[in-house]
């Protein structure tokens, strides 16, 4: 701490001990010119900047073997910052070691795998039964294993992790499971070739008792047809004829939108549930509410001649509505469709605003940009820079000044001169008789210090 918070950049006295101090395993980085993506150019090179920056990597690395938390970490840390790339695996196993630690270190440990894992699938893909959820977990260690298992997920395992993801649906953990429906939508996203089969499965999970997970499905299947919309119309008419029996606010808005977005495949399905949802209104969360107003402007637009007087007559409950934005949302919208003198050239272009192709969401990693704090630290940790956060220093481009290496190192004198050999010795003798004599004063022994003292002689 006191060379990196006094004298940072002082290389003269940090070379003097830099060798000794990694041969007691402990790291002072000099600063090399180093090129991750060029490995064979660094280790050819026989500068001073390459021995020093192997000798910290090799001396470091038998601290991975430590039994406390925080050395293994830093070592990883070491590793995954500067380490070349087919080197950076070395400290796999040691953070598989540390899982079957505490929750809190656990936490740690698959918080900074989570973000490795982004990267470097290969590192971890022979240990990913290790990051298998247990019934005694924690929500939160449940959910970052459950990151890690859909990071890890390829072409090669994807079947393998679907059936483990199978049994995480029926946890009793509700969290836990909306966690893992979002997880299947991620791999079905990632993984073209298993895309239906998951969205199969989550249509099956529809019919499930639990309205959490029914819920979260059809959030999770509205990502997934805005990617394939023109295959999957019969999911949605799927959808339409469980509308009734689906409570949760945004399963119900996901729905609306659906049949809104897509109504033009549906044509005689969407009508309908414009039909049952003017009978609720009134009753209805706000942002199903709001669905609904755009449901009935859409529908408006593509087939006004059957839903005309529906659309007139939700707009007219939502202009008396207690919320000002449902009230605002309605002025617009009946500014923007209904044609009049005022506004007749915003409505030309009412289809293009109401109408227009949406892109596809993209279902990302929550630890995709995390790797731009240190692993390990607490601002990677929370996801935001925190006090006294220090950022990671890039590579210099230009090597640092070789005269920094010339410390004179000055040798201890060991060997006393012939004359005072004999006179060192007996010394030396009398200092050692005498504390023996001390010792036996203490205990009463002075038979024993006779004895003693002839042996010394």
């Amino acid at each position: 701490l006191s060379f990196k918070d006094i004298i940072p950049k002082m290389y003269k006295l940090k070379c003097k001990s830099y060798e000794p101090f990694c041969s007691h395993n402990l790291g002072i980085s000099i600063g090399a010119v180093f090129d991750e993506n060029n490995e064979k150019t660094f280790y050819d090179s026989d500068s001073e900047e390459k021995k020093d920056h192997r000798l910290l990597l090799r001396n470091t690395k038998p601290l991975l073997q430590s039994r406390n938390t925080a050395v293994v970490m830093s070592v990883a840390q070491l590793y995954w910052h500067l380490a070349p790339k087919h080197e950076v695996s070395i400290v796999t196993k040691s953070l598989v070691r540390l899982l079957r630690s505490h929750r809190e270190v656990q936490y740690i440990v698959l918080q900074n795998i989570a973000t490795m894992s982004i990267q470097r699938k290969g590192m971890f893909e022979p240990f990913m039964k290790s990051f298998y959820v247990r019934s005694t977990d924690a929500t939160h260690i449940k959910t970052l294993k459950l990151e890690i298992l859909t990071n890890l997920a390829n072409e090669a395992n994807i079947s393998t992790i679907l059936r483990e993801f199978q049994t995480y649906v029926k946890s009793q953990d509700k969290a836990f499971a909306a966690a893992t429906i979002q997880a299947i939508g991620r791999c079905a996203t990632n993984i073209s070739e298993v895309t239906d089969t998951c969205l199969n499965g989550l249509v099956l999970l529809l019919s499930n008792r639990d309205e959490t997970v029914v819920a979260e499905s059809v959030v999770v299947i509205k990502k997934l047809l805005q990617t394939q919309p023109t295959q999957h119309s019969e999911i949605i008419k799927h959808m339409a004829k469980l509308f009734d029996n689906i409570t949760v606010p945004m399963a119900r808005a996901s729905i609306l939108w659906l049949m809104g977005e897509y109504c033009e495949r549906v044509p005689k399905i969407a009508p309908d549930v414009l039909r049952k949802m003017a009978k609720t209104f009134t009753i209805e969360e706000d942002i199903v509410k709001l669905q609904t107003v755009n449901l009935a402007a859409k529908l408006y637009l593509t087939n006004s001649k059957q839903t005309k007087l529906l659309t007139q007559y939700i707009l007219n409950l939502g202009k008396y509505d207690q919320n000002y934005d449902i009230r605002d949302r309605t002025r617009f919208i009946r500014q923007l469709i209904v044609p009049s003198e005022k506004n007749g050239a915003l409505n030309k272009y009412a289809r293009r605003i109401l109408l227009a192709p949406k892109p596809a969401p993209v279902l990302e990693s929550a630890f995709k940009d995390r790797d731009r704090y240190q692993l390990g630290t607490l601002s990677h940790s929370l996801n935001i820079k925190a006090t006294g956060y220090q950022e990671l220093s890039d590579w210099p481009a230009v090597a640092p000044d070789q005269s920094v290496r010339n410390v004179e190192v000055i040798e201890p004198v060991r060997n006393l001169p012939s004359s005072h050999t004999s006179s060192y010795l007996l010394a030396c003798l009398f200092k050692k008789c005498l504390f023996t004599f001390i010792v036996c004063v203490r205990h009463n022994e002075k038979s024993g210090f006779l004895i003693v003292l002839a042996l010394k002689l």
